[in-house]
């Protein structure tokens, strides 16, 4: 007898994408290892193939780090185009299997499903639709992903990043607990380093720690925030997938592996950060109004400050341009830095003639 699933939500994550992709179209770059980065030296690792990554370069590394450790690196430079013509056909592929409001997409790389319908009404089971979704986009986009499928969005988050590259690992309901479990607690949304601090203090390493402590105990220590992060401990998670509206805000961020004081450095990953945030902009078609950032120093305090204008936009530049703003008025100076990131909100469908004006 079949499984019943009360609902079957895909998580969809192109496997190292952007060097992917230039590995795809660029022939004598296949099977090296490869990074994209911008073209000066302070440039950060855009993205990088699982052939550099054995080296250990990853992405929002320094690019003299990652020439470091891999002498061989082939850089590559950003192509967004390229990137957005890439994400389309994959999003065309997605549609013949989800209608537009039930495909969530979090980035050019990665994107939410939710096939209910489609299980509910035809032959197919929730892994049949994920494995002919794998083969569609590596025989018609020549490039692979890794899928999870689950009854949510979290769970499903979780699985497809638990056996990259290229694969598929399906969450049977009723399972989410159980699988969950072993992982660290950092895979929690709302467990950011400063809450993974805390609860590591209180003896909980494991996601499957988290859900069977004290709930009392949890909410005395952390707020009423403690019994939510249970609950997605628990796999209960049942936001939905809603590709109807735009988000009301998107972002972005990069922890360095070292406290990072060099100002040129910490532009260079607002500038990576500003870029990719453009690219997912695009992709949904809207444009932002608001652009901010926050900054993380090494005692975990953080700092934010924004920038508004009176029409919005998707231009990178110009989003980058703002994000420094924002990030002057933080007045930093030499302070070190542990975690930097770029966020748009006031994000908006365009108007046809639609006019653009300066920052304010």
């Amino acid at each position: 007898m079949p499984i019943a699933w009360p609902r079957a939500i895909l998580h969809v994550d192109l496997d190292a994408f952007y060097t992917s992709v230039h590995q795809r179209d660029d022939t004598s770059l296949r099977g090296k290892p490869v990074a994209v980065a911008g073209a000066s030296r302070r440039a950060v690792v855009m993205g990088a193939s699982y052939e550099a990554r054995a080296f250990g370069v990853h992405s929002a590394q320094p690019i003299h780090e990652a020439q470091q450790l891999c002498p061989e690196l082939v850089v590559v430079r950003p192509e967004g185009a390229r990137y957005r013509e890439a994400s389309r056909q994959v999003h065309g592929v997605f549609r013949r299997f989800a209608s537009p409001e039930k495909i969530e997409g979090v980035a050019l790389d990665e994107a939410y499903l939710d096939i209910t319908a489609r299980v509910r009404h035809g032959t197919s089971t929730p892994e049949d639709v994920a494995r002919r979704i794998k083969f569609m986009v590596h025989t018609e986009v020549q490039l692979t992903a890794s899928v999870g499928v689950a009854v949510s969005k979290l769970v499903a988050k979780v699985a497809s990043g638990s056996r990259k590259p290229d694969g598929l690992v399906v969450v049977q309901p009723d399972t989410e607990a159980d699988f969950l479990a072993p992982f660290p607690i950092a895979v929690i949304p709302g467990i950011g380093p400063k809450t993974e601090e805390r609860l590591r203090l209180m003896g909980i390493r494991r996601v499957g720690d988290l859900a069977t402590y004290d709930t009392q105990r949890l909410v005395q220590a952390l707020g009423t925030g403690g019994a939510v992060l249970q609950r997605y401990a628990q796999g209960r998670d049942r936001n939905p997938v809603d590709g109807s509206r735009p988000p009301r805000t998107i972002s972005a961020e990069t922890t360095f592996e070292h406290d990072v004081a060099d100002r040129e450095r910490i532009e260079e990953a607002v500038r990576d950060l500003s870029n990719r945030l453009t690219e997912r902009l695009q992709q949904a078609g809207v444009k932002a109004r608001t652009v901010y950032v926050k900054v993380k120093l090494p005692d975990f305090r953080l700092v934010s400050r924004q920038v508004s204008r009176t029409s919005p936009t998707d231009d990178a530049d110009v989003i980058f341009r703002a994000a420094r703003s924002a990030l002057e008025k933080s007045h930093l100076e030499s302070r070190p830095v542990r975690l930097v990131g770029v966020g748009l909100s006031g994000l908006v469908h365009p108007e046809p003639d639609l006019q653009m004006s300066l920052f304010d």
